[in-house]
């Protein structure tokens, strides 16, 4: 009688171990399966210089991201391009109005440049480099092309090296932004406004969804900078 219930209990034993083995198998080829996918796409992304999606946002190449959401770009007359990234413009959306830096005005990088309204609600915008402003965008098309007609000045730059060495391209850039945009849903989903899409991508707009104390701290953290207010 014993021995019938040791063999039971042993097969009973087996059984387990094998269904344990089995799983272990399943998930380590599922887990092959979905990093080889993602490799897969990041290489495809690399490809070209066309804007390479990171979930939600884009960042092209040969633009340099500020942590403050601002962009950089050298032009071929050795001018640089400055503008507001991808997700800089979900977070503001539709401008009411755009206070640019003159001609002629100065920017330091990390200082703010730029203040945009929407929607009630202003913020400043920090400027990725240091240099002197050439030229500004009186309508910059930031809705449809952030990173094209949406940009904001120009610089003639001083020491773009050594501003350069500050900003994050590439696929630094790519997985920064991701990681930002992860770090906006979460930030938002408690939220009772409607600021999130299917799926958890950030509306375009938010500045209009969410009630002032609570855009306030999204802008301080985000854009970095102390200055948010309400438009008179």
């Amino acid at each position: 009688m014993h021995g019938n219930e040791f063999l039971v209990g042993y097969s009973a034993k087996l059984v387990e171990y094998g269904l344990a083995v089995a799983y272990l198998l399943l998930f380590v080829g599922f887990w092959r399966y979905l990093q080889g996918g993602r490799a897969t796409a990041g290489a495809a992304a690399r490809v070209g210089a066309e804007p390479v999606h990171t979930g939600w946002f884009t960042v092209p190449d040969g633009v340099a991201l500020h942590p403050g959401h601002s962009w950089a770009r050298l032009e071929d007359d050795g001018s640089v391009s400055v503008g507001l990234d991808d997700l800089g413009h979900r977070l503001v959306g539709d401008l009411d109005r755009i206070d640019v830096p003159g001609r002629g005005d100065r920017v330091e990088q990390g200082a703010p440049a730029v203040t945009l309204s929407a929607g009630g609600r202003s913020v400043k915008v920090v400027s990725p480099v240091d240099g002197e402003v050439i030229a500004y965008n009186a309508a910059p098309d930031a809705h449809l092309d952030p990173y094209g007609s949406g940009w904001l000045f120009r610089v003639r730059p001083d020491g773009w090296k050594r501003s350069r060495a500050q900003l994050l391209d590439g696929a630094a850039a790519r997985d920064w932004l991701e990681d930002q945009g992860r770090r906006l849903a979460a930030r938002l989903s408690p939220e009772p406004a409607p600021v999130l899409q299917d799926g958890g991508a950030p509306v375009h707009g938010i500045a209009r969804e969410i009630d002032p104390e609570h855009w306030d701290d999204v802008a301080r953290e985000f854009f970095r900078t102390k200055e948010t207010q309400g438009t008179p």
